[in-house]
């Protein structure tokens, strides 16, 4: 992972999917429309002081300003479009990503939702997704009253294939009875966790130790014993032990093999902060991400993301 390690959906928890996140419980989902409906839209708007791939970052900073739009069904079928536009890039349009998928409860405390997304990148992007082109995602979100724990994952083909999934655990703290506010106020605090597959190369080196036979004597000669495999390529004056012709009679092989391992990315804590005013939502964010389990070349920090999020729906 030594390309350019920027955003995806996973930055702020909702996993690939556009207009489908694990960042809001039951008490901060948008409100059901005053009149019956068979659909609405949704238009958002998003920016941050720097972005993130499944956990990881870069120690350059990539700011950036995202916007979507959405049409979700009364019947849970929704389908989504978001752009991305990075700062200081060649591209006036650096990603779009396409969904389609659908959403639905059972009972009063499950969520759940599955989709499909289409990532379509600019010529010059440098986004290391850019890799791939597809993602199929599941997700749930459960309200044990204490906490509301969410968990997705998200399988990423065509180009590279990966596994990844995120679980996290929040709760909603209303603010408005504070002072008897009117308007949704609160905080949704939430811990994550990412974990996902990655790919190494391993290499195995195999020494293996010649023994043959001395057509003068008819015997075997042990290679490490002296005049039997000096590596001088005379061995005991026929030519036996000349190995490698260096480790006295022994032959060395080594072989590369690529492995993948699922493991733990990325831990971060989050405190957003989500208010409504009619059919707008806001949320301002911090998250502090910590990168554990690096790989070579990976230039992964701690560091901390200020995201600003804006919604209307109608």
């Amino acid at each position: 992972m030594n390309k350019v390690l920027v955003f995806c959906f996973l930055a702020c928890c909702s996993l690939v999917v556009s207009g489908q996140s694990l960042k809001k419980g039951p008490e901060t989902a948008a409100p059901a429309p005053e009149k019956e409906k068979k659909g609405w839209f949704t238009i958002g708007l998003e920016a941050a002081n720097n972005a993130s791939f499944f956990g990881r970052n870069t120690a350059r900073q990539y700011p950036y300003v995202a916007t979507s739009l959405t049409y979700t069904h009364a019947s849970g079928l929704f389908v989504s479009a978001m752009s991305y536009q990075l700062f200081d890039t060649e591209d006036f349009v650096d990603e779009t990503d396409v969904s389609a998928g659908y959403g639905f409860k059972l009972g009063e405390r499950f969520d759940g939702s599955v989709s499909y997304t289409r990532f379509i990148f600019g010529p010059n992007t440098p986004l290391i997704q850019s890799v791939t082109s597809n993602a199929v995602t599941a997700s749930g979100s459960y309200d044990w009253k204490i906490l509301y724990t969410g968990l997705a994952t998200s399988y990423i083909f065509g180009g590279s294939n990966d596994l990844f999934t995120v679980l996290e655990n929040s709760r909603y703290i209303p603010l408005e009875p504070l002072w008897k506010g009117k308007n949704p106020v609160g905080l949704d605090p939430k811990i994550s966790i990412i974990a996902g597959t990655q790919q190494f190369s391993e290499e195995h080196t195999v020494v293996t130790q010649n023994k043959q036979k001395d057509k003068g004597a008819g015997t075997i000669l042990d290679p490490i014993l002296p005049g039997s495999g000096n590596g001088n390529g005379n061995g005991n004056g026929n030519g036996n032990g000349n190995g490698n012709g260096n480790n006295g009679g022994t032959t060395t092989t080594t072989t590369t093999t690529t492995a993948r391992r699922f493991r733990v990315l990325n831990y971060s804590f989050y405190l957003p902060v989500v208010f409504s005013l009619g059919k707008f939502d806001f949320e301002p964010s911090y998250r502090y991400s910590i990168p554990v389990n690096k790989v070579e070349g990976d230039e992964s920090a701690p560091q901390s993301f200020y995201t600003f999020n804006m919604s209307y729906t109608f």
